[in-house]
């Protein structure tokens, strides 16, 4: 009669699946960031071998704080690895087998590095020559749990001795020679004697079931930043808090952003308005936010459909994919230049006083428009053709993604920070150039008044140049020091600060009749004439 086989459920093991597998339950503390997947070592102490170990990893979801899972391993030692830290969770003197044990991960069992235990000197000796001063940390530090050097992990006992066996921390995970993980992704397999599966732990910076997606890069699409935060196949009523955030925070900007545009769009729509080149800049401006917003807003929507399931053409998700983000990229940083230019000419209004065309402002004007919406266009032409829709089999899950080769990852920072910094730090260098001139001119008409008078007089009189100046540039700040000082968003489980940062960006756009309208007396008068115009009452 032939053997049988049995093939065992997950929480069991043995020939004839008579064993029950060690469950282990891992908590986190509080003051821990919650890594997106764990290794757990686990060493058997023998005392006929050198200590076995055997390692394992399990991914934790965004919105996962309790890690729970099965092994077969007979073990008296367990230490749980992340971002590149060891703790001890597990110390038993006998023998652990088909146990429910349930443990956490606390910031006072991390082991330590002799480099943060011993001086430069004692570190850079000879192995033999500094294993010897091994006993003293546990002696010396009685919260020391463990330590570890380049090739050995130490344990402090119960009576503060210590006690050290070879542990390879440059062990490769690579599936044994088949390692499907890109981008310098950590293989592991299931079962090391049968394996049925295999796991990725990914890099800083890399996502997916391969790590085949990035979020490196000068600027993050909302795709990125809240798409692992959308649960499929979910109605919006149970979709995570961040998710209904970004619907409310959408529907505000859309809201408000309409209003702002429109209220705008009627003032600088008349002749009056547009006497000079900024009654231009400032009724384009109007025009491309009102786009921007309802682009902006259909943007959202789609992506939500789309990590949902409810849209199943691929064609038309890629259309969307190549198209949507790049249309945003170019009427943001069409809005920003617009605003610089009208700065800019409101200093040369200023520095050449009875001398300046008004016609010519206009024309002058008309050209600019033109060839900054040109150049912006050519300017990011290159985000269409890098970006890509990608399957997600294993996670059953469609990205828009973008893929830049090195040279063009740093063509795409330059070319960010360039369309960042130099519009609104020419609207601050042009304010304060208005308020000097203005100054200047003043005090050289009336001589014997004191200069710093005249200047606080200036400053006041062109107040509403000066805050709306100052505004877009707070406004730029935050977004310069999100997208250029943190590398890449390392973890799903804390978009917050990259999302502050995708909204801030259509702040300014939202601003205009608030920062050029609103103080300016002349603008006030032609909104009403306009209003009144669209909307005549009797008296």
């Amino acid at each position: 009669m032939n053997k049988s086989m049995c093939i065992c459920s997950e929480e069991y093991f043995g020939n004839h699946c008579e064993h029950r597998q060690t469950r282990i339950d891992i908590s986190f503390h509080s003051k821990l960031i919650i890594p997106p997947s764990l290794i757990v070592h686990f060493i058997t102490i023998s005392n006929e071998t050198y200590p076995i170990r055997s390692s394992t990893m399990k991914k934790i979801s965004w919105d996962q704080h309790l890690l729970t899972f099965n092994t077969s391993i007979r073990f008296h030692i367990a230490f749980a690895e992340m971002f590149n830290s060891y703790y001890l969770i597990i110390l038993r003197e006998q023998i652990i087998v088909s146990a429910i044990i349930s443990t956490q991960i606390i910031p006072s069992h991390r082991c330590l590095s002799i480099h943060e235990l011993f001086n430069k000197t004692l570190v850079n000796r000879h192995l033999l020559r500094r294993i010897k001063y091994y006993h003293m940390p546990c002696q010396t530090r009685f919260d020391l749990v463990c330590f570890y050097d380049d090739v050995h992990f130490c344990l402090c006992d119960l009576f503060r001795r210590t006690n050290c066996f070879e542990f390879d921390h440059n062990m490769t995970y690579d599936c044994r020679g088949y390692n499907v993980c890109e981008n310098g992704g950590q293989c592991f397999m299931d079962d090391p004697k049968c394996p049925t599966s295999t796991a990725c732990v990914c890099q800083d910076c890399y996502y997916g079931s391969r790590c085949q997606f990035s979020t490196k890069g000068s600027t993050l699409s909302l795709d990125t930043i809240v798409g692992y935060q959308i649960r499929p196949n979910i109605d919006i009523n149970r979709q995570p808090f961040i998710v209904k955030v970004v619907l409310i925070l959408t529907m505000i900007i859309f809201i408000l952003g309409i209003i702002s545009s429109l209220l705008s769009c009627l003032t600088f729509q008349r002749e009056n308005s547009q006497t000079v080149g900024c009654g231009i800049y400032l009724y384009t401006s109007s025009i491309t936010s009102i786009i921007m917003f309802c682009i902006f807003t259909v943007k959202v929507c789609l992506l939500l459909m789309s990590q949902l399931g409810s849209i199943k053409n691929h064609v038309f998700m890629y259309i969307q994919c190549i198209s949507i983000d790049f249309l945003l990229q170019i009427l943001l940083s069409t809005n920003d230049w617009l605003c610089a230019w009208v700065a800019v000419e409101r200093a040369v209004s200023i520095f050449q006083g009875v001398h300046f065309n008004k016609t010519k402002s206009k024309q002058i004007a008309r050209w600019i428009i033109c060839i900054t919406l040109l150049f912006n266009i050519t300017a990011y032409i290159h985000d269409p053709i890098h970006r890509y829709l990608v399957d997600d089999v294993d996670e059953q899950r469609t990205w828009f993604i973008t893929k830049f080769s090195v040279s063009f990852q740093l063509h795409d920072w330059l070319l960010h920070l360039f369309h960042f910094s130099i519009p609104f730090s020419t609207n601050c260098i042009s304010t304060l150039i208005i308020i000097i001139f203005a100054t200047r001119i003043r005090s050289t008409i009336h001589q014997k008044e004191i200069y710093r008078k005249i200047l606080r007089e200036q400053i006041h009189q062109h107040k509403h140049l000066l805050i709306s100046s100052s505004v877009l540039v707070l406004i730029a700040v935050p977004r310069l020091i999100i997208s250029f000082l943190f590398e890449c968003m390392k973890t799903a489980r804390n978009p917050w600060l990259y999302l502050v940062g995708y909204f801030i960006a259509f702040i300014p756009s939202m601003l205009t009749f608030f920062l050029f309208v609103l103080p300016s007396k002349v603008y006030k008068e032609e909104l009403i004439k306009s209003i009144q115009h669209v909307w005549p009452y009797e008296t």
